[in-house]
């Protein structure tokens, strides 16, 4: 082959090259992972979570659930934090959400699962539900009178007796996963999977046990199965075993 004709090939050769497709294979969009992942979760969470939080029209329930989903909203974005933030104030704040947020977010379950129970009265200066502003004129009156109508009622009526829990052998075992363990203050935290019984929804929440030896030997991260009911009228654990 003459000069000129190779080079007139490798002309040829390269300019094919260019005109060629690029058959590399091209990255697919991958998951965010680690911290960047988790806020992405959180921020998804948060945007939805008020739109399918559904009402009932009974402005107290609807208010629970609202109020409900606005804490757990916050413990999810302080749990982020917790699980990558490096900064101690920071996380001293999300430390702080968190048990505090939990406290009230159970108070209002409580209160949800009360509420349901044919004795569950209101209280005497009770609002009629929906009825508009407590500042509306002629409410305060109405309020005063049921007040004091309550007043004089006779010293002998008793309050309805608060309903036992039921029997333990009786309440369905529900699967979870231990979060944190507090002997000193009887408590467990639990992310846990629906409980039919209170319908209580699957989430991550602290509750008492009935018997503080319930929580010897336990630990975070042990998978356990657990009863929980209401006793005394507050939701207690009534029994939990680790899951095998």
């Amino acid at each position: 082959m003459t000069r000129p004709t190779a080079r007139a090939a490798v002309l040829t050769a390269a300019l094919l090259s260019l005109a060629s497709p690029s058959f590399a294979p091209v990255a697919e969009a991958q998951p965010a992972r680690g911290a960047a992942g988790e806020f992405e979760r959180v921020r998804s969470v948060i945007s939805d979570r008020f739109k399918n939080t559904k009402l009932t029209g009974d402005p107290d329930q609807d208010f629970a659930a609202l109020l409900i989903a606005s804490f757990e909203e916050t413990l999810f974005l302080a749990k982020a934090q917790l699980n990558y933030g490096g900064d101690r104030e920071l996380r001293a704040v999300a430390q702080k959400i968190q048990d505090e947020q939990q406290e009230r977010i159970d108070a209002l379950k409580t209160w949800r699962v009360r509420s349901r129970e044919p004795g569950y009265r209101e209280q005497p200066n009770q609002t009629p539900s929906g009825a508009g502003p407590l500042d509306r004129p002629g409410q305060a009156n109405a309020a005063e009178a049921r007040s004091a109508q309550a007043q004089a009622a006779p010293s002998s009526a008793q309050p309805p007796a608060a309903s036992a829990p039921a029997s333990t052998a009786n309440t369905p075992l529900v699967k979870g996963t231990v979060q944190k363990v507090d002997e000193a203050g009887g408590k467990v935290t639990l992310d846990h999977e629906r409980i039919p019984n209170i319908d209580m929804d699957a989430m991550t929440m602290a509750y008492k046990v009935q018997d503080p030896a319930l929580l010897k030997g336990l630990k975070a991260g042990d998978t356990v199965k657990f009863s929980a009911d209401r006793v005394n009228g507050q939701l207690a654990i009534t029994r939990i075993q680790t899951a095998k």
